[in-house]
């Protein structure tokens, strides 16, 4: 109970934090970039990595690519799971193939109370920090008025961003965690904050102006999975998130496809549809193979978007990796 009131007391602190998480289309699998409770508390040790390359069909203004590892230790015995899992996860946000890049490194480490003697239900508090920094090639750019926090201002020029140094930012998380041999479900909330001085708007140091990118996050997800006649299994992602730019939500569902299965492993492919409130449909396909995971989503765009003729395209790839020995009996879910 003690530990309970402790995740309470430091999720009640993040209520002003402020900060950022990639923004991708299979954050069902990438829990570990959003929220730092998840690291190193899964079934395996786990290597991951996404590609994502946002509006392609409008030349290449986006693409981010993330890579992450996270491990448990501190086993109690032999036969008892980890308590602690450490996370360690990097990002890198291309604009304008390359004119702008801004990279996230992330450290986070996790503890985990459980709450039955199975050891399958547990309520698991996350810390983590990241460090941030952005760098603008000058030299690529062509026209006088550039970019603020990634909008296009008129009245301001690329000075803004003389005093854009690295920042750091505090990441707090919670999420509670089932898995029986038929069913997987987690329910967590993660907040996000940023610690950096005021900016300048010219070299004029009297007149400030709003710090750069400084804003709160807060996000809210449910993942469940659960085995259904024939060793099929259906599956329901949601999750909500607070940004500095919008608010939107994320939800939808897939269906697991057993083919080629063993005792000793798992072959499931996934196929589903998400979306994303006023932005897009995401079809999605999957694949886990033993210790692999692959998925591939495409985003189509409401005709909001695509009324211009411009015919956006973005496509997301993931790979995933497990190492180590098995650190539980329970369900092999596409969200662990």
């Amino acid at each position: 109970m003690k530990s309970v009131k402790h995740i309470l007391f430091i999720l009640l602190f993040a209520a002003n934090a402020k900060g950022q998480t990639p923004f991708i289309s299979q954050s069902f699998t990438a829990s570990h970039f959003f929220n730092p409770a998840s690291v190193g508390l899964g079934s395996f040790n786990k290597a991951q990595s996404f590609f994502r390359t946002q509006f392609s069909g409008v030349g290449q203004p986006y693409k981010t690519v993330g890579l992450g590892v996270d491990f448990g230790f501190l086993k109690n015995d032999q036969t008892e799971p980890n308590n602690l899992g450490f996370g360690l996860q990097a990002v890198s946000d291309q604009v304008l193939n390359g004119v702008m890049n801004t990279n996230y490194v992330t450290a986070s480490v996790a503890d985990r109370v459980f709450l039955n003697d199975d050891r399958n239900a547990f309520l698991s508090l996350g810390l983590g920090t990241t460090i941030i920094s952005r760098t603008v090639d000058m030299s690529s750019l062509v026209f006088g008025d550039q970019y603020y926090s990634g909008r296009l201002l008129s009245p301001t020029s690329m000075e803004v961003l003389n005093s854009y140094k690295t920042q750091s930012t505090i990441n707090v998380g919670m999420m509670y965690s089932y898995n029986s041999y038929t069913s997987y479900f987690q329910l967590g909330a993660s907040s996000y904050f940023i610690n950096r001085a005021s900016g300048f708007n010219s070299t004029d140091s009297v007149r400030k102006v709003t710090p750069l990118n400084e804003f709160n996050q807060y996000l809210g997800q449910l993942n469940f999975e659960h085995v259904i006649n024939d060793n099929k299994t259906i599956l329901i992602h949601a999750d909500y998130q607070s940004r500095y730019e919008n608010d939107f939500y994320y939800i939808g569902g897939a269906v697991g496809l057993p083919f080629n299965e063993t005792y000793d492993q798992v072959s499931r492919l996934y196929l589903g549809l998400f979306y994303r409130s006023k932005d897009a449909m995401v079809p999605y396909i999957g694949l886990m193979r033993n210790k692999y995971k692959f998925g591939l989503t495409y985003d189509i765009y409401s005709n909001d978007l695509t009324s211009a003729n411009l015919k956006p395209q973005t496509f997301e790839f993931t790979l995933s990796t497990y190492f180590g020995k098995r650190r539980n009996e329970g369900m092999r879910s596409l969200f662990d």
